[in-house]
């Protein structure tokens, strides 16, 4: 399925109201398309998703191009600081935790990506991707990510299990834990994503391996409006 049409497809049957995301981990800088140009500035990366999803942006940063360096930790562009990986941030300073082992038990669960494996991000609005994204992310209601599990499970059953600690939510949560599970995970969001990026309380943060977003936008494009008439019947 071609990009346009799967975002098209998205946003039309799960009601969105702004952009779904490509993101795209280089593992090489010789899979960088050259036409595409490093950002300017740091940013976060919740910052980078979120200037796709609601202003059409298209970011390509390398690893000092990442401000938030827990964020770029979990995308596999370096090592975790030491006072993340120690548990130290979350305790002393953000006061998420009741001990530091507490904290460094959190991090050292992250499904993040192996350090230095990824050399660069591209993130953009999904239409729009200057190469195949790994993962399709968006930010929505409840529903909209119920439809999401639905269409991931109508051909093949089961369940979806969720991965999520309320911390490091676009860049662990939805963009490393699919990638490692080849599986759709629902986020709740985090409070560093809220703080810097706006990301709103009402929102979940989902995401999804570009191969099954293939499977799911087909599934919803057939099944979609017969799942919304049956429950507004």
């Amino acid at each position: 399925m071609e990009l346009d049409i799967m975002a098209k497809t998205l946003v039309e049957t799960l009601h969105l109201e702004t952009n779904p995301v490509g993101v795209k981990l280089f593992r090489d800088p010789s899979e960088i398309p050259g036409d595409l140009k490093m950002i300017d500035e740091p940013l976060r990366y919740c910052e980078m998703v979120q200037a796709a999803r609601l202003r059409g942006e298209t970011t390509l940063a390398g690893p000092d191009l990442h401000s938030c360096k827990g964020g770029s930790a979990g995308l596999g562009l370096n090592e975790f600081p030491e006072n993340i990986s120690s548990g130290n941030l979350y305790f002393s300073k953000l006061h998420k935790v009741e001990t530091k082992e507490a904290g460094s038990k959190i991090v050292s669960s992250f499904p993040a990506q192996e350090a230095g494996r990824t050399v660069a991000t591209l993130v953009g609005p999904l239409e729009k991707m200057g190469a195949k994204p790994d993962v399709v992310i968006f930010v929505g209601k409840p529903f909209q990510a119920r439809r999401v599990v639905q269409a991931a499970l109508y051909q093949v059953g089961g369940r979806v299990n969720f991965d999520t600690s309320g911390i490091q939510s676009f860049c662990v949560d939805a963009t490393s834990s699919p990638i490692l599970k080849g599986d759709v995970n629902v986020s709740l969001g985090c409070d560093g994503a809220a703080k810097n990026a706006g990301l709103e309380d009402e929102f979940v943060v989902v995401g999804i391996p570009f191969e099954m977003a293939e499977k799911i936008s087909s599934v919803l494009a057939d099944m979609g409006k017969v799942w919304d008439d049956w429950m507004r019947s």
